[in-house]
């Protein structure tokens, strides 16, 4: 498998909120709403924020858990999907599999769900890259709360340059 590691020169970077940081684990309906209000996609990573979401009764078409929560297992969120996929993806790393696998399930456009052998954490990034503009990413951020990123043109480049710098070719990172 081909798998490529964080930079620890954006370990810090990564750890700052990429979007709007909703300052609670458990936001309301209202709360995010009034931030993805028409929301034409929309991508959850992390089991508790997918699972969170879902509550809301706010439909996500791609959702990204790995069982584990704070690095301790977990049950199986209750979420809803059309199909599911399995990825092997280590922790602390991003797997060209795993980016390919986001790609085409955001093209396919089917209510997915990801399960992830390793870690989701970083598939936020191909979710980011590959997302239509104005699409949104959300994400745990821990001890903090939800963060909200809004899909643009110019995080799409910003991401896309990690990637690069992470040794990903470039020819895979076109969106």
């Amino acid at each position: 498998m081909d798998v490529k590691n964080l930079p620890k020169k954006y370990r810090d970077f990564l750890k700052r909120p990429f979007g709007e940081l909703i300052n609670s684990s458990n936001p309301s309906f209202h709360e995010i709403d009034s931030i993805i209000n028409n929301y034409s996609f929309l991508i959850t990573v992390g089991d508790a924020s997918s699972e969170n979401i879902s509550k809301l009764g706010i439909k996500a078409n791609i959702q990204i858990i790995d069982l584990m929560e704070r690095r301790h297992k977990r049950t199986f969120p209750k979420l809803h999907w059309t199909e599911k996929r399995s990825i092997d993806n280590p922790p602390g790393t991003l797997s060209t599999e795993s980016i390919v696998l986001i790609h085409d399930l955001i093209t396919q456009n089917t209510d997915s769900l990801v399960v992830v052998n390793g870690e989701e954490d970083l598939l936020a990034l191909p979710s980011i890259l590959f997302a239509p503009l104005n699409a949104y990413v959300l994400y745990g951020q821990p001890n903090e709360g939800l963060v909200v990123v809004s899909v643009t043109e110019s995080l799409k480049i910003k991401v896309q340059g990690i990637l690069i710098e992470m040794g990903f070719s470039e020819n895979i990172l076109k969106y």
